[in-house]
């Protein structure tokens, strides 16, 4: 598992994140959305479907509706507070998930063989690499919603809310998630009694 795969699966929400900044809530949603449409296409003919793509693209799509029907006032109001509940719920699907179907087994499973899907150590790897994904994605969504509240009264502080905690967060997501991959790849042996967790990033 190649942990920049993982990094690329939240382009959706991240476009959303920078383009809201300068355009109106539902077209900056939109274009996410439209992003996230294109990701779950082109890996569904692929022959999978990725879940992380998919809740985004709901989550997009709530707030592509929004905008465009709550009028400018409301829209324009809501916008600044829109990237972090976006994270947050995105953070807490994942958290929720995290036990009962980590999203990065989906990622895993291209480079680890089928028989150890199952395995506990393969399920516990990416338990532990999911929950590290979610707790990251919540303290981006509190970083966002920090520098909303804040606004334009202490621009350093709100450029260290907003873009400083979700650079540390990925960085530190990015960091754990390799590292992890490293501790437990290792080819599986002759005898059947190993049971990789991920195969190293290549």
């Amino acid at each position: 598992m190649n942990p920049l795969s993982i990094v690329t699966g939240f382009i959706p929400l991240t476009l959303f994140a920078v383009l809201v900044n300068w355009l109106p809530l539902g077209w900056a949603a939109a274009a996410g959305l439209s992003a996230a449409v294109v990701i779950i296409a082109v890996t569904a003919a692929r022959g999978g479907v990725k879940i992380l793509p998919v809740v985004q693209s709901v989550i997009l799509a709530v707030f592509t509706v929004v905008g465009f029907t709550a009028g400018a006032g409301p829209a324009t109001t809501l916008a600044p507070y829109a990237r972090g509940a976006a994270s947050l719920a995105l953070g807490a699907f994942i958290l929720a998930t995290s036990f009962s179907f980590p999203f990065t087994v989906q990622f895993a499973r291209r480079s680890v063989p089928q028989q150890y899907w199952k395995s506990p150590q393969f399920l516990g790897v990416n338990r532990r690499i999911s929950l590290v994904w979610g707790l990251a994605v919540l303290a981006v969504g509190a970083g966002h919603l920090g520098a909303a509240y804040v606004g334009g009264s202490a621009p350093v502080l709100r450029f260290l809310l907003a873009w400083g905690i979700p650079v540390l967060a990925a960085y530190r997501a990015y960091s754990v998630t390799k590292r992890t991959i490293a501790q437990n790849a290792h080819p599986p042996q002759p005898d059947g009694t190993d049971q990789p967790a991920a195969a190293s990033a290549h």
